[in-house]
């Protein structure tokens, strides 16, 4: 047979604290958890189990910020490197193509031998300065860990 305990709570909506707490468990999405009960129950033993795991490491808060942002910086680093990747090819390609004949489409100039011409300011148009720090965006990173 199964036991079963009952409990009572008292939220005291002068209370900002308690206001929220009560907004959370009227408000919750019903899709995601099952109950009331259940998101109280869940609530509960991540409050006391963190707790525990603060008293056994204090430096754990610390760790989790540092994983966080390290994550963060992963992320951009790799969403600004498939946005470069396109330019990256384009100049791979065109610097490939530099010392081998021309065919069908002439790019630029061509020498007396049919090659294209190395220092050609139309094949690379287009193609600015790689350093383009100033349109760089960071919003997506959580400074606050670096305490900036």
């Amino acid at each position: 047979m199964s036991k079963v305990l009952t409990t009572c709570f008292r939220f005291n909506m002068d209370n900002p604290e308690h206001a929220k707490a009560w907004d959370y468990l009227h408000n919750f999405d019903k899709d995601k958890i099952k109950s009331t009960n259940v998101a109280a129950i869940t609530a509960v033993n991540d409050y006391f189990d963190r707790m525990g795991r603060l008293a056994d490491d204090p430096y754990f808060e610390t760790r989790q910020r540092e994983e966080r942002f390290v994550e963060q910086i992963v992320s951009e680093v790799g969403k600004a490197f498939i946005a470069e990747m396109p330019k990256f090819l384009a100049s791979l390609m065109l610097s490939l193509n530099r010392g081998y004949p021309m065919q069908a489409v002439s790019v630029g100039t061509e020498n007396s031998r049919g090659y294209a011409e190395i220092g050609n300011p139309s094949a690379t148009e287009g193609f600015g300065n790689a350093d383009n720090s100033e349109n760089d965006d960071y919003s997506g990173i959580d400074f606050d860990f670096i305490g900036g």
